[in-house]
């Protein structure tokens, strides 16, 4: 078994995707989980997940742009299972816009999901881990936005870089306490939050997205739940305010200029997005 049989994992957006994944390989690692997340049903689904896995889980509807809800779901998360040993920092969204034309309304959500939420969630894990007073390891996702930017993707980036620099100065001013905290971020992952990246299986934004991406494929939550297990785990003892880039050597890439096909699929995958955007934000706004 695992060197994470008989820990707490804390994790934030964990309903879905990447958070998911994350879920699933600790649980798999011998970790018990916490689901913090707005979307109940999404969560649910994981605890199920992890349930099968043989590890035990648990829930709560959070917002990590309020302090009041991931204090209180920290606080179940020790009172469920006695401890805290692992916190994600997970949850996020995606907004593009102009500098021309971009609402203040989705600027705000960004930041306030993206920056603060990450803030108050290492801030009420690291909180308890400090008075639990056995340490604890901290992962912050950021992105390769936070290497990468241009036009519509500037305040996204602006977010992620942010969590970078929060990340290195946490190290510092934690780790005397016990406590590792590190970023990863991860590049085109096949989730519902990058559909419109990643495409769909032997679509063509899928087929370029493989043919301009190094190791030729997209991205999957596992390969970001791998790295995660590693810095959570023994061997990641002594890595603490690390950056590490997961995306497959996109950023380097050559030739990435997508073809007119490839716009209009993207043009499509942008549509759904917004009505999943409808469907979820009311949940962030609702406290």
């Amino acid at each position: 078994m695992s060197d994470l049989m008989g820990k707490v994992a804390f994790v934030t957006g964990g309903g879905s995707g990447i958070g998911r994944g994350i879920c699933e390989r600790l649980a798999r690692d011998g970790a018990d989980v916490f689901i913090a997340d707005v979307d109940e049903a999404g969560a649910a689904q994981t605890v199920n997940l992890v349930n099968q896995l043989g590890r035990r889980a648990h829930s709560m509807r959070a917002n990590v742009a309020s302090k009041v809800q991931l204090q209180a779901a920290a606080d179940a998360c020790v009172a469920q299972f006695g401890r805290l040993d692992i916190a994600l920092a997970n949850a996020g969204i995606g907004r593009g816009g102009s500098i021309l034309d971009m609402a203040l309304e989705d600027w705000q959500l960004q930041v306030d999901i993206n920056l603060t939420g990450v803030f108050l969630t290492v801030q009420a894990a690291a909180q308890r881990m400090v008075k639990l007073g056995h340490g604890g390891r901290i992962v912050c996702i950021s992105s390769l936005a936070a290497e990468n930017t241009g036009p519509g993707i500037w305040s996204y980036s602006a977010t992620k870089v942010g969590v970078r620099m929060m990340v290195r100065g946490w190290a510092q001013e934690l780790g005397p306490m016990g406590i590792n905290v590190n970023a990863i971020g991860p590049g085109v992952i096949d989730t519902p939050l990058a559909a419109g990246l990643a495409g769909e299986t032997d679509g063509v934004i899928r087929r370029n997205l493989e043919r301009t991406t190094p190791v030729g494929r997209v991205g999957k939550p596992a390969d970001i739940a791998g790295l995660v297990s590693f810095m959570v785990g023994q061997d990641g003892e002594f890595m603490s305010g690390a950056y590490v880039l997961m995306d497959g050597g996109l950023r380097d890439a050559r030739n990435r200029q997508a073809d007119p096909e490839v716009m209009e699929e993207m043009q499509r995958h942008m549509q759904a997005g917004a009505q999943r955007r409808a469907r979820m934000e009311p949940l962030f706004r609702d406290e």
